[in-house]
């Protein structure tokens, strides 16, 4: 038996052992922040941003028998306080899909349940897709050159996609090769550390170069402004800002982060018509720079993708969030635990 055998056997043990001891001693619940994007029903979820309304629905359940949800800024007054109840949870949202409100809104409201989204302003009105799922649309699912060569920023990049993407006869499209999800994840690194006008120029570019056939892809569109005024239209939902751009704040000027914060803000703010005090960084991405930006532009919470709990020890300019992903109830609630 090799080495990497014995050491499989090991682990399995000890996640059967850790199970067990789970279901006699249950952990003690800890103040959660889960992070979503997406409520659809999404063949091609590469980024794993996509829950399904289903499944939405269970982990709203869940939440409604074992923790107390809060608006994400009555948790953190709780917080800061000293008064937040140990199973307290908190729902955000980033980028501001439409269906955010014609899906998570409705099951949110029927479970009592309140959210906050959290905006890339530059994206509201506009009838495409965020650039990210275009993205990979193009690359996973796109009809084009099989030897694929970029200039991005200067550095010359060469994929060797393989044969044409397969599409199923029902109009799904089936699991990309190898090859181009690794193109995908390179060019998706290389894009979002470029302005806004240089990657739409190399999103163009790959416009022009691949065609999708199987148009039953869900092509997630932001919402419209008077999308954005009807989900907060009775407070069950409030509304964060996610900068203008979605860029990684680290990656740029001082002036340019200043601007994407700030502009962002405003943004919502003239949307809504109420002051606006939660952020959340794209990417989780931010430095010292973006974090004192942040707290410039008179924003009084912060939200980072750093992995755990919240307490008292949180930075408010930082705080940690669970990732969710298209588990079903039985999975999300052990992902609680």
């Amino acid at each position: 038996m090799s080495f990497y055998d014995r050491l499989g056997i090991r682990l399995g043990i000890r996640r059967r052992v850790r199970s067990v001891v789970h279901c006699i001693w249950p952990p003690k619940p800890k103040p959660l922040i889960l992070m979503y994007h997406r409520i659809a029903d999404e063949p091609l979820d590469r980024w794993s941003i996509a829950v399904s309304p289903t499944h939405f629905e269970e982990h709203l359940r869940v939440l409604r028998g074992t923790r107390y949800p809060l608006l994400l800024t009555d948790f953190v007054r709780h917080l800061t306080a000293g008064t937040l109840p140990a199973n307290a949870v908190a729902l955000t949202f980033d980028d501001g899909y439409v269906d955010n409100l014609v899906a998570a809104k409705p099951r949110l409201a029927g479970a009592d349940v309140p959210a906050t989204v959290f905006l890339a302003t530059g994206y509201v009105d506009r009838p495409d897709e965020f650039w990210w799922d275009d993205l990979a649309r193009l690359i996973l699912a796109g009809t084009g050159p099989q030897v694929l060569e970029l200039a991005i920023d200067g550095k010359a990049m060469s994929f060797d996609l393989g044969p044409e993407a397969p599409v199923h006869p029902g109009g799904t499209t089936a699991e990309a090769s190898l090859a181009r999800r690794r193109a995908l994840t390179a060019i998706w690194q290389t894009l979002r550390r470029l302005n806004y006008e240089a990657r739409e120029s190399i999103m163009t570019e790959l416009r022009s170069k691949f065609t999708v056939r199987d148009n039953r892809v869900n092509r997630g569109r932001a919402m419209t402004r008077e999308e954005v005024r009807s989900l907060a239209a009775d407070g069950l939902v409030a509304i964060g800002a996610h900068t203008v751009t979605h860029p990684m704040l680290s990656t740029l000027g001082a002036d340019a982060c200043r601007r994407e914060i700030a502009d962002s803000k405003d943004a919502c703010e003239a949307i809504i018509g109420t002051p606006v005090t939660s952020f959340a960084y794209p990417y989780g991405d931010f430095d010292e720079k973006a974090r004192e930006a942040v707290q410039l532009a008179g924003f009084s919470i912060a939200c980072s993708v750093l992995h755990g709990p919240a307490v008292a020890t949180s930075d408010l300019f930082a705080l940690p969030r669970i990732h969710v992903d298209d588990w079903n109830g039985d999975e999300f609630e052990s992902a609680l635990r």
